[in-house]
């Protein structure tokens, strides 16, 4: 399948990195959430941590020490941009050859972003061609300040590594979602965030629907089944229209990321509510890890680690800048 249509991103390598495999780095409450993950047929994530520190872009010994520590300077690596430097926007796609289309994208979203659109990376996720019953051809355009990935690039670059890619939560979790959702059935992957949370639909491994939601996972302790209620309201409003505009079939599972400990409310609420097989995701399941993933680790560095598992060829491939 075309990359394009899997996931999106900003590229920036300009060598090969070093150390083999792919590192990636997440912004996190606290600190920093690392992951790498050696290449080959089967890949296998050999170091994952949180790093602990307020101040992750200027406190740069501290991290290149570590980096260090673990034999990883010089690798290539995947920044993760956070919530507030990019958005994601369904639109038509323009009628230009692939190679066009970033270009062209750029000017169909100028009057929908927040910043100035002269200085921003665009991207795109394409849609297959039977989303919203094959009617016209649509992308989610991806937009993130320009300055917003040249920071993260020059932060990777001061760190000791080698910026590859610039991606963004809601493409990197296709990582290792995409291949559970092998069949025409859905499959719903929420994604448990803080200010807000994200709900994506797939379908014979491809990404056919996603949005964020106002779920806020530091804030619902204060008030955990209202929070779980609407949480299950907004689900319930994106699977009806997955079946009624996007034309796919009902969805017959939803995933929850990251890891949870125990039956929690919100996972009690959608079980109770929404006619759907719920999972609490354990990254345990799906990936190859040398060290156990315990709950904690995998709340902390679940972006790190799907980022992580990006194929090597593809982000080679697309790393023209």
């Amino acid at each position: 399948m075309d990359v394009k249509q899997i996931a999106a991103n900003f590229p920036f390598l300009k060598k090969k990195g070093k150390v083999k495999g792919l590192t990636a780095l997440a912004l996190v409450d606290g600190g920093v959430a690392l992951a790498h993950v050696t290449s080959g047929k089967k890949p296998e994530l050999v170091a994952c941590e949180f790093i602990e520190t307020p101040a992750p872009f200027t406190d740069i010994k501290l991290l290149r020490d570590r980096i260090d520590a673990l034999g990883l300077s010089g690798s290539n690596t995947v920044g993760l941009l956070d919530q507030g430097g990019y958005q994601l926007l369904l639109v038509d796609a323009p009628d230009v050859p692939d190679e066009e289309m970033a270009d062209a994208l750029r000017w169909r979203v100028k009057d929908l972003v927040g910043f100035d659109i002269e200085h921003s990376k665009i991207d795109y996720i394409e849609l297959p061609e039977d989303a919203y019953r094959g009617r016209s051809r649509m992308v989610y355009a991806v937009v993130a300040e320009q300055s917003q990935t040249e920071r993260l690039a020059s932060w990777i670059e001061e760190l000791g590594l080698t910026p590859a890619v610039i991606d963004v939560p809601e493409t990197a979790l296709l990582n290792i979602t995409k291949d559970m959702a092998d069949e025409e059935s859905g499959l719903v992957v929420f994604h448990l965030g803080s200010p807000s949370s994200s709900v994506s639909l797939l379908s014979q491994q491809a990404i056919y629907f996603t949005r964020s939601l106002s779920y806020d996972v530091n804030l619902a302790d204060r008030n955990p089944h209202q929070a779980a209620s609407s949480a299950v309201l907004e689900l319930q409003r994106s699977l009806d229209y997955y079946e009624s505009q996007v034309g796919k079939p009902p969805c017959v599972k939803l995933v929850i990321l990251p890891m949870q400990f125990g039956e929690t409310p919100l996972i009690t609420e959608l079980r109770s509510n929404l006619p759907l097989e719920v999972e609490a995701l354990d990254l345990a399941s799906v990936v190859t890890s040398r060290k156990p993933l315990d709950v904690e680790i995998q709340q902390r560095c679940l972006l790190a680690i799907v980022a992580a598992y990006r194929e090597l060829s593809a982000q080679q491939g697309n790393a023209t800048k």
